[in-house]
């Protein structure tokens, strides 16, 4: 079974092998287009779903939003750093965890990047310096981490474990030190 993956990725790549240059940017800057398409069909009935469930719930819309949005828009990089996991060898789980690290930066740098600017260039009140903080913490933590060559378990387990303790650290800086 795990022969036929390698040959279908292998005829995938092939394909690829074939167009020029030319081609290939024509076919990237394609599907960036269709994904920002969908994008910006897709996210305003998003956000109102989220708004509504945390009004249902009682929950701050953050809260909902900080557990459902990243589960749904990174649905494509978990599935893809399990196909590489699955295979169980050293290349497999370096891209794996090299994905998923990518990700998680690329995430958090260019989310937090759009949310300054928008609340810099339309003067907005702040009032997400918990989330931002903890927002940093975790970058910091993973990217540290992530400068090791070889990944222990318990630094697996400390990556994973960063999304409630960031949770945490939300909750903590808003009612124990009354950060907004």
């Amino acid at each position: 079974d795990d022969d036929d993956d390698d040959d279908d990725e292998e005829e995938a790549e092939e394909e690829y092998w074939e167009l020029t240059d030319s081609q290939l940017i024509r076919q990237a800057v394609g599907l960036l287009l269709l994904g920002t398409a969908l994008v910006s069909v897709f996210s305003d009935p998003m956000v109102d779903v989220i708004t509504n469930f945390g009004d249902t719930i009682s929950v701050s819309p953050f809260y909902i939003s900080f557990v459902v949005t990243p589960l749904a828009s990174n649905a494509s990089e978990v599935i893809s750093a399990l196909i590489f996991a699955k295979k169980k060898t050293n290349r497999g789980m370096s891209l794996t965890l090299s994905s998923l690290y990518g990700a998680a930066t690329m995430n958090n740098t260019l989310c937090l990047s759009i949310f300054m600017g928008l609340v810099y260039f339309r003067e907005l009140k702040w009032a997400f310096s918990a989330e931002v903080i903890s927002i940093l913490v975790v970058t910091y933590a993973v990217g540290l981490n992530g400068l090791k060559t070889t990944i222990k378990l318990w630094q697996a387990v400390l990556v994973a474990a960063m999304f409630p303790i960031s949770l945490v650290i939300v909750i903590v800086l808003e009612n124990g030190f009354g950060l907004d």
